[in-house]
């Protein structure tokens, strides 16, 4: 059975949104800077999910939280998506020092991802 590992929560403004989750559910805040001027604002949940802050833009809106499902395979799991009905919008994506990423859509429309962590790539 495959576990949700990660959730991405769009957001408008990082700093009314880590204190908000910080008093409304006690999760703390680190920011990791990911190259350039963009920094991704991730939640220690206390729990093996990762929760973190995606900027709203073009590519993600209010409510469209993302969920990411667990894969050892993220190139085999990406090509049973076509043929069990869904589309593949985002082709693997690695993710330097951390894993490997595909998006997809699933038979309804729903905007849902894969995430294979740089362990499991590397053996």
């Amino acid at each position: 059975m495959r576990q949700v590992v990660h959730v991405e929560i769009p957001s408008a403004d990082n700093d009314a949104q880590k204190a908000f989750y910080g008093a409304l559910l006690g999760w703390q805040a680190q920011d990791i800077p990911m190259g350039g001027d963009f920094t991704y604002t991730m939640f220690n949940t206390g729990a093996d999910v990762n929760v973190a802050l995606s900027p709203v833009g073009e590519g993600m809106k209010p409510g469209d939280v993302l969920l990411y499902f667990r894969s050892d395979d993220l190139d085999a799991d990406m090509a049973r998506v076509s043929e069990l009905g869904g589309q593949v919008i985002l082709p693997r994506q690695d993710v330097p020092g951390f894993g490997a990423l595909g998006m997809f859509l699933d038979p309804t429309g729903n905007r849902v991802a894969f995430w294979q962590d740089i362990d499991t790539i590397q053996g």
